[in-house]
């Protein structure tokens, strides 16, 4: 979803932002890898660990001080198809007592592996929009 969606873009069209002030694409590419690497590393300790607390990871902050304007969108993708690669091979050797291990989201409390996959889910989509109206998409 995430590919077909930056398909065709240039340099240019990837630093727009529809608003003049938002997100750029990059932005968005850059924040989806880093997200999709957290997830994947809490996903690994709610299977490891009894119950763990997991770790925040305020967005405005990561893309101000993980420099997301400088970053590579080729490599943004391929962490990100890497990381949720990785991720889903571990969740197919689960069982389904595995999807329901809980982990203390600092924000949001208790939550489970299933939870925390549909969530992703989720917030890809919500991004490729985000990026239809980048490229000059009307909303959905």
């Amino acid at each position: 979803m995430l590919r077909a969606a930056i398909e065709g873009l240039t340099v240019g069209d990837l630093t727009r932002r529809s608003d003049g002030v938002g997100w750029s694409t990059r932005d968005v590419m850059v924040h989806l890898a880093d997200m999709e690497l957290a997830r994947s590393v809490r996903i690994r300790m709610m299977l490891a660990e009894e119950n763990p607390v997991l770790f925040a990871a305020p967005e405005e902050l990561w893309q101000r001080r993980l420099h997301y304007l400088w970053r590579s969108p080729e490599a943004a993708l391929t962490l990100f198809e890497m990381a949720r690669f990785s991720t889903a091979e571990i969740l197919g050797h689960c069982g389904r007592e595995a999807w329901l291990r809980p982990g203390q989201h600092p924000d949001d409390g208790e939550i489970t592996v299933l939870e925390l996959v549909e969530r992703g889910i989720r917030h890809v989509s919500d991004h490729v929009e985000q990026i239809r109206v980048n490229r000059g998409g009307a909303p959905a």
